[in-house]
């Protein structure tokens, strides 16, 4: 468990410092947007990264505790995401869907990745 939790981390570190990387490249080339886009992307690992302690702590060195905290969380959390997805559609907000789209897509490469370290359901 120990080594899943560490690969987890690297991964939400990784992922961070790789959009930093380009949130800073995009800004250099005037592509303020763009590089805000990555700044979405950041925020979004970093908090399944606080998620991932909360549940490590929650689940007191039951792998499968943790596992089930961390899944029902992102399923729970993105909900506003999904609303306001949803929400900005009806009214014709492609900005504000744009960056809901960033979030739920960034949401399901971390549950791809958490799915492939910690595996599928039991």
């Amino acid at each position: 468990m120990k080594t899943k939790i560490e690969t987890m981390n690297s991964y939400f570190d990784e992922q961070i410092a790789a959009c930093a990387a380009r949130s800073q490249a995009l800004l250099a080339d005037d592509r303020t947007d763009e590089s805000n886009f990555e700044k979405i992307r950041a925020n979004v690992y970093d908090i399944f990264r606080t998620m991932l302690s909360v549940a490590v702590a929650a689940g007191k060195g039951d792998a499968n505790a943790i596992r089930s905290f961390f899944l029902q969380k992102a399923e729970l959390l993105p909900a506003s995401w999904r609303a306001s997805l949803e929400k900005a559609n009806q009214h014709g907000d492609a900005a504000k869907a744009q960056i809901e789209l960033i979030k739920l897509d960034t949401l399901a490469k971390i549950k791809d990745k958490f799915s492939t370290v910690w595996g599928d359901a039991q």
